[in-house]
């Protein structure tokens, strides 16, 4: 006999306090160490005021939307599609593919509050709408990766980046759909689910890919999980589930994986088998929450607070004092420093460390800046006639913080990739004595003019930067 319905429901509340931090902390952790992919259904897209008839699910309000158009009242896609004549069926596309705006504004904070904290780099959606990868957009920029299980190019462009950046960790943010996705314009030929054969043709890819030492499975047995408003009563959901966590072991991957959806809504444990499920998710130790719009909002207040009585604020605290990039500069130079940071921030979207933003009154500065340099994977220092000048006088016992964050950087296996503005000579002795501060090659980048003269709109005389940054980063 297996456990009762309370008995299941029970578990969670059982972990002994000390032991529930314990297993939030190593999530959290987790997390910040992009060991997470997160997986988002449906169930999560929509704002519930805006769209008060879905409960937040994007599928619901496109059948609402139909049923509207049609004065009837299907209850699925599938349902939809064997009910509609073919002749039909195009208008029926054309809204699902034309006729929505995918609007940021539109979708519910919860998920966009988690998105925009950056910390979620891979993301998988079941869903077949353009919601999320507007979302990403709006964070990521150009750098976003859009892999579509129906586009076999993105597939393989996926794998020839991931097999490429196996000596430096795979970071560049990526979205992948996992059913397929609409393409606005495209008519006719079959792009995402819409019919129960549909989903099982793409339940099969997912079986080839899935089996053996596929690029795409490599990725997923080297991350766990945390899935958001997907939809266990979905047949196909659960395919899916069973795929990418067959095989993987029930250690490693999985041994916290978090799933979240409303199971209380989905499921009655004791007039159905749906229970079956819960065992198998909870046997790969999968920690399910019933309440997922108030575990969304539980998670980024974990990730983001920084109020004394959090368990979670020095994780919090270390994670705001990283980036992957470090500007050093002299304090004449600080204009270009702050243009520099602007310009890698809006423009690129990349984790920059810069004082100017991230320390604060009464910190620490020493600590600070020698933790930020130690944990940074590119350390930028701006050279100038400033700087030129400074570095006449010869000899490693220059009394200047600048140099002594070039110092702390030389400890460390960041890449050391300088900038010369202003007219500041990388040919000239001065630069020959900051190569010496460092015990590797160090090769920089003449920007030739100030930063200021560069419009972020045009890549003319930035791209040799970013073009270097995204290498040593393996994006």
């Amino acid at each position: 006999m297996g456990r009762k319905p309370n008995e299941i429901k029970q578990k969670e509340y059982r972990i002994d306090a000390v032991d529930e931090t314990y297993i939030k902390q190593q999530f959290i952790s987790g997390i910040f160490n992009n060991e997470y992919i997160l997986v988002v259904g449906s169930g999560v897209i929509l704002d519930r005021e805006q769209f008060p008839n879905t409960g937040g699910d994007i599928n619901q309000h496109i059948i609402n939307e139909i049923n509207q158009e049609r004065r009837t009242n299907y209850k699925s896609f599938t349902e939809i599609y064997n009910s509609t004549p073919r002749n039909e069926i195009d208008s029926i596309y054309n809204l699902l593919a034309n006729g929505y705006d995918f609007l940021v504004e539109e979708m519910s904070s919860e998920l966009r509050n988690l998105i925009k904290t950056k910390l979620f780099r891979f993301v998988l959606t079941t869903t077949v709408d353009g919601y999320l990868e507007t979302l990403m957009r709006n964070v990521w920029g150009d750098d976003l990766r859009i892999v579509n299980i129906d586009d076999t190019q993105s597939l393989n462009d996926f794998r020839k980046s991931y097999s490429a950046s196996r000596v430096n960790e795979y970071t560049q943010p990526t979205l992948i759909y996992v059913f397929g996705k609409v393409i606005p314009g495209r008519s006719k030929q079959k792009t995402f689910v819409e019919t129960d054969i549909d989903a099982i043709r793409y339940i099969e890819k997912w079986f080839r890919i899935c089996n053996g030492q596929d690029d795409i499975t490599l990725f997923l047995k080297s991350k766990k999980m945390l899935a958001l408003g997907c939809k266990f009563d979905d047949w196909y959901f659960r395919f899916f589930w069973y795929i990418i966590t067959r095989g993987f072991g029930l250690e490693g991957r999985n041994s916290n994986s978090y799933a979240c959806d409303k199971l209380a809504a989905a499921f009655n444990f004791e007039e159905h088998s749906d229970k079956k499920l819960y065992n198998y998710l909870d046997n790969l130790n999968v920690r399910i929450h019933e309440d997922v719009w108030q575990f969304m909002k539980d998670i980024h207040t974990m990730l983001t607070s920084t109020s004394e009585d959090s368990p979670f604020r020095s994780l919090v605290l270390d994670k705001r004092r990283e980036g992957e990039i470090f500007i050093s500069y002299n304090s004449n130079d600080v204009m270009a420093a702050s243009e520099l940071f602007c310009k890698l921030t809006q423009y690129d979207n990349l984790q920059v460390w810069f004082d100017n933003v991230r320390l604060n009154g009464g910190d620490n500065y020493e600590s600070e800046i020698r933790h930020a340099i130690n944990h940074c994977k590119i350390f930028i220092p701006i050279l100038s006639p400033s700087v030129a000048e400074v570095l006449k006088t010869r000899g490693k016992s220059i009394e200047r913080f600048f140099i002594d964050e070039w110092r702390w950087a030389s400890e460390t296996n960041a890449v050391i990739l300088p900038i010369a503005i202003d007219g500041y000579s990388l040919r000239s002795d001065e630069h020959k004595q900051f190569e010496s501060f460092f015990t590797k090659p160090i090769s920089g980048i003449d920007m030739q003019q100030k930063l200021s003269d560069y419009n972020i709109n045009e890549k003319v005389g930035f791209s040799k930067l970013i073009e270097s940054i995204h290498k040593h980063l393996g994006i």
